[in-house]
């Protein structure tokens, strides 16, 4: 009796449950790896009351930019102590997963010390460390300088409050 044949066919209809499965958990509008492997970062589109859409990491958390930093080429400003108060985005092992991000808006500036931070449209992100939940968006407009980022790379000014949130 021939095995391979039944077997063959089981391996094909198990690899094509798989890749419908994938598709799936796809199908909520997440491009690029799964949620949770590890080394992926992710770019999301949130709301924040009173602002609309700002770009969020996997927590809600909203992501800024700075604007001594350049976007062409992409290069960070924001080292040594200004960097404990806006951790970079640095890159994980692998392309950022995103949700209502255009993948080719997204990239990566290599720092100071070598690592690679994840851009949008050439500017580099950060978290504000003074941002505790998903929503908070207290580093809006400190000093000038540092804004919440919409899906378009842009800053966003809406929201903005005066004070020292850090360089």
């Amino acid at each position: 009796m021939n095995r391979i044949g039944p077997v063959v066919a089981s391996a094909v209809a198990l690899v094509a449950v798989a890749s419908l499965s994938a598709c799936g958990d796809m199908a909520d509008g997440a491009q690029g790896p799964q949620h949770g492997e590890p080394g992926h970062k992710m770019l999301q589109v949130g709301t924040v009351n009173g602002v609309g859409a700002v770009v969020t990491d996997a927590d809600g958390k909203t992501l800024y930019r700075f604007d001594k930093d350049l976007s062409q080429p992409p290069t960070s400003n924001c080292d040594g102590e200004c960097a404990t108060s806006w951790p970079p985005m640095i890159a994980g092992v692998a392309t950022p997963m995103l949700k209502g991000i255009q993948d080719t808006q997204v990239g990566t500036a290599t720092r100071k010390d070598g690592s690679k931070q994840i851009t949008l449209n050439g500017w580099p992100l950060y978290e504000y460390a003074g941002d505790k939940a998903a929503g908070d968006m207290n580093g809006q407009g400190a000093n000038g300088t540092w804004f919440a980022v919409a899906p378009d790379g842009s800053k966003i000014t809406a929201g903005g409050k005066a004070g020292g949130a850090g360089s």
